[in-house]
Order: C-alpha cells, then sequence, then structure tokens
C-alpha cells in the first residue's frame, strides 16, 4: 500500500488531514479514490492502516486508522556529523544515511569545506535536506523521520555532543583500531552514538585533535581512501551490522 506521512498534531481520534504535497500527491500522482487503503505513519514512531475518507479544498482526510505496530527503527540511535559536501552528493548522503536508519544529521562546516552558506541559504538547505530525509523515510518503510540539523562549525558540533556518548572520528590517517573491531569490542553495546565524517579532502589533524581532545575516538575504514560519500555510508552500514539490525 502507499505510504504517506502526517503531522501528528493534525490527528484526532482515528481521523488524520494529510497536508497539502500529500494531498496532492494521493490526488494528481497516485490518482487514488475514496475508500482506498493506504499506510499512514506520523515521523515519531506511529505506523497506521487507514483509508482515504474525504477531501475538502484539495486537502485528503484519512480515516478508520488502526496502528500497525511495526516498528522499523535501529536499536541504537546514531547521529552523522558530516561535512558539508559539493554539489548533489549531500543530497545523496541524507538520502541514503536515512535508508541505512540514521537518527540524526548533523551538517558542519571544516576547514576543508568547499561549500559555503549564509545563515538564510543554510536555513534553506536544511528545510531541502529534511523533505529529503522525509521522503526517504517514506520509501525505506521507516516509522521515524530523522532530524536534520542546520549546519554549523565543527567545533560547535563536537561541543554539542554528549560527552557520555561515543563519538567516531573515521580519519585516513589513523594507524590505530579498525571501526568493526571497536564496535565488536562493546559490551553493552552504547544506544547512541556519532560518526564524524569530513567533506571532500578530509579532516586536518588539528580538527580530529579537538575531536579526541574532547573524548572522540579516531578509526580507520581501512587502507584505502575514500569518498565523503562513501565513507558515510560504510560507516553507519558497519554499525548497523555489528549494533543494528542487520545482525
Amino acid at each position: 500500500m502507499h505510504r504517506f506521512c502526517f503531522d501528528p498534531a493534525q490527528k484526532t481520534g482515528n481521523q488524520v488531514l494529510l497536508d497539502e504535497e500529500e494531498s496532492k500527491h494521493l490526488l494528481k500522482v497516485l490518482r487514488l479514490e475514496l475508500g482506498a487503503p493506504v499506510i499512514a505513519f506520523d515521523g515519531a514512531g506511529h505506523e497506521y492502516t487507514a483509508v482515504v475518507q474525504a477531501v475538502a479544498n484539495r486537502m485528503v482526510q484519512l480515516g478508520d486508522l488502526t496502528p500497525t505496530g511495526e516498528m522499523r527503527e535501529a536499536p541504537v540511535a546514531v547521529t552523522l556529523i558530516q561535512g558539508v559536501a559539493k554539489g548533489e552528493k549531500m543530497d545523496w548522503i541524507v538520502q541514503k544515511a536515512t535508508e541505512l536508519g540514521v537518527a540524526r544529521i548533523v551538517p558542519v562546516w571544516t576547514e576543508r569545506t568547499v561549500v559555503r552558506l549564509d545563515a538564510a541559504r543554510s536555513a534553506e538547505r536544511a528545510e531541502r535536506w529534511q523533505k529529503i530525509a522525509r521522503e526517504a523515510t517514506k520509501q525505506s518503510r521507516r516509522t521515524v523521520v530523522p532530524t536534520i540539523d542546520r549546519p554549523c562549525a565543527w567545533a560547535e558540533a563536537l561541543a554539542r555532543w554528549p560527552s557520555s556518548q561515543p563519538l567516531l572520528v573515521p580519519w585516513e590517517d589513523c594507524r590505530g583500531t579498525g571501526l568493526g573491531r571497536l564496535l565488536r569490542s562493546w559490551s553493552p553495546a552504547p544506544a547512541a552514538l556519532a560518526l564524524a565524517i569530513g567533506p571532500e579532502g578530509g579532516l586536518t589533524a588539528a580538527e580530529v585533535a579537538q575531536a579526541e581532545a574532547l573524548g572522540a575516538r579516531a578509526v580507520t575504514l581501512g587502507p584505502r581512501i575514500l569518498r565523503t560519500e562513501t565513507a558515510a555510508l560504510a560507516g553507519l552500514a558497519a554499525i548497523m551490522m555489528e549494533l543494528g539490525d542487520w545482525r
């Protein structure tokens, strides 16, 4: 069945009103009729079977909401601290990271970040990335839409991260522990962690040292140099394999 995301504030009893974008998709693209069965989810972990109940002023109301009881979120909440990448790479990273189960994405400016945006454009870009995450959540049948933060400086992202939770920094010049080996050594596994990936050109030695001074752990993703988009997804896949729901 087709899936639609709704604002939890628009749910009343066992009915919900879809927003303009979702209503347009249902009516104009999919051309569903009254009584058609659908899946509706609120992006916060609740999913329902429903039917198209009414249409008024081009807005669709769904009714007969029945909880499915499905929960497809990973047992570990992963935050991806991602150096802002050029062009459409960042869109792709957001989409694929959402499919892999990331809980939050924090775009960051680093010393080697090529893309620089003012406050207004940063807000616009974050809104765009949030929409991409929402669509990827629908496609991947997740029930929770990841949070996409506005871009911030590397130092700010580090300062905001709770010191009680692991922060892993894959770095091409690391000669220490591999990511997979470190993940397998944890018992019990943490409930939440962060993975920090540099932009094109990677993180500088000073930035890695700055993170380590705050308790982060530099790790290696192997002997080959990975592009920023490859490193992000490889790291997330390793986490899902060792600590998530791929086991």
